[in-house]
Formats: structure tokens, sequence, C-alpha cells
């Protein structure tokens, strides 16, 4: 079961709006960086977000938006064909 912390949903809201950087999400979310980490990972961990492109050395996440992926993982639902 995915419970979510308040700070994990505006996350998935900032991506919402546009991909960024995990350092971009620490400076919008005023977080420590081992902790937007960590969210990072519980989100992705969970199929809510994905690497959207690399640029250098930065990975820019966005939430999954993808019905099929969404379903997927959430139990119980009725599948889409």
């Amino acid at each position: 079961k995915c419970k979510l912390k308040a700070t994990e949903y505006r996350i998935i809201l900032m991506l919402l709006v546009k991909p960024c950087t995990s350092s971009q999400l620490v400076k919008e979310l005023g977080c420590m960086k081992n902790n937007t980490d960590r969210y990072i990972r519980n989100l992705k961990s969970h199929g809510l977000i994905e690497i959207d492109y690399i640029e250098g050395a930065n990975k820019f996440y966005k939430p999954v938006t993808d019905i099929k992926k969404l379903m997927a993982i959430m139990p119980g639902q009725m599948k889409i064909e």
C-alpha cells in the first residue's frame, strides 16, 4: 500500500508543471537534499515518477501519466483495454 507524505504530493504537483532535478526540488521545497532524494526514491519505487531525460549528470523527473502504467500499480482497479 502506498501512503505518501505531504512533501511527496508536493513533488508530484511540481513535476506536473515541469520536469525537475532533485537539486531544483531541494531549492523549491526548502528540504535537505538527502530527504528529497529519499522522497524521489520512494516515489520511483511506487511507480509514480520516472526519469524524463538526462542532461549531463542531471536527471529530470516527471510524474507517470501513462494510464496503463498507473493501473498496473493500483491493485483492485478495473483494467483498461
